[in-house]
């Protein structure tokens, strides 16, 4: 308080001082100024009064400035003001630590963010080569081909070929190629490439396994047309296998015959894992 009103009480005294001086020159001017003070006139009077009220107000609010700081007094105002700067500098600090801390923090998650997206592109990736989204393919055997990528879900109509007596519904078999595009769990969204005029055919079939699936070696590659054929019955009506692991595919070395030979393979290989035992002929 007393800092201001100093302020205050230095303008008011340069104003009354231009005001005395003012009131001189406008006495000079009119030849009114004598020898002695008593001549003056009022106005110089109360403006060399207005100089020293103003004045003397100034000196009093400046000795009295302490008290703003709540120093005890004029002596101990360094110290009380090397306090308060050192209060300043360290809300600047705390201000500056707290905006530092506030950008690293805005960073990390900026990082977070940036590795969940290159995780979540890599693992679309995965899906989309487990999937083989974009691949054509022969259907390889007879699906029919639902709306929805579950066992309940309807059945597409054959409208052309279905009347009032018989419905028919759509169907993708080996003389039919597809494209995937989309999958989820083990069903696959596939659209008919060819033959043409059944190009319009677009739904949902359980994953068709195809020979690229498997590693064939000496004992199964006689009979991989026969062994697709029945893996893709298995994994369509076996009860747990809607998933198959295809490395597992292999002729039994204690069953069968030479001439009627039995292979198998291992269903839902990250679950309750199962082996299927089947002859070519099953499919």
């Amino acid at each position: 308080m007393y800092q201001a009103w100093f302020y205050v009480g230095i303008s008011a005294m340069a104003a009354s001082t231009l005001w005395s001086v003012a009131e001189l020159l406008s006495a000079r001017r009119k030849a009114r100024i004598l020898r002695t003070v008593r001549s003056l006139g009022a106005m110089i009077y109360l403006s060399l009064a207005a100089v020293l009220l103003s004045g003397g107000a100034s000196a009093f609010c400046y000795l009295n400035i302490y008290r703003d700081y709540g120093a005890a007094s004029r002596a101990d105002l360094p110290r009380v003001m090397k306090e308060l700067a050192d209060a300043e500098q360290a809300r600047k600090d705390a201000a500056a630590n707290a905006e530092r801390e506030a950008a690293e923090k805005e960073a990390a998650e900026r990082a977070r963010l940036l590795a969940e997206a290159d995780r979540q592109h890599e693992l679309r990736l995965a899906e989309e080569k487990r999937c083989g989204l974009g691949t054509v393919r022969s259907a390889v055997v007879l699906y029919e081909v639902r709306a929805e990528p579950n066992e309940g879900a309807e059945r597409l109509v054959n409208e052309k070929a279905s009347n009032s007596r018989k419905t028919h519904y759509r169907s993708i078999d080996s003389s039919t190629m597809v494209r995937i595009v989309g999958c989820k769990n083990e069903w696959r969204e596939v659209q008919v490439t060819s033959p043409p005029w059944l190009t319009d055919t677009i739904g949902w079939v359980k994953r068709v396994y195809v020979a690229a699936d498997f590693s064939w070696e000496w004992d199964t590659l006689d009979y991989k047309d026969t062994l697709l054929s029945a893996v893709n019955k298995i994994s369509r009506e076996t009860p747990g296998c809607s998933e198959l692991d295809t490395a597992s595919l292999a002729r039994s070395p204690t069953r069968g015959t030479p001439s009627d030979p039995v292979f198998f393979i291992t269903c839902d290989p990250n679950g309750r894992a199962m082996n299927v035992w089947f002859k070519p002929t099953d499919g």
